[in-house]
């Protein structure tokens, strides 16, 4: 998760948790399930592959 989520995107979504109260919150839940989403689908593939990071599957992948 450190190499996709930065000290920025956490503060980032806290500044639309404060700019637009409950309404921001949706944007900040969609973007956490995307994660608990891509977590479940992609981690078994990833370390089916020997890798435990994204960059480094997708560099090993495709050989870059």
């Amino acid at each position: 998760a450190s190499n996709w989520m930065s000290a920025a995107s956490l503060m980032g979504l806290a500044g639309i948790i404060y700019l637009q109260g409950y309404q921001g919150l949706a944007y900040v839940i969609g973007w956490t399930g995307g994660y608990v989403l891509l977590l479940v689908l992609l981690a078994s593939q990833i370390r089916r592959f020997g890798k435990f990071t994204a960059p480094d599957f997708v560099g090993g992948r495709y050989g870059s």
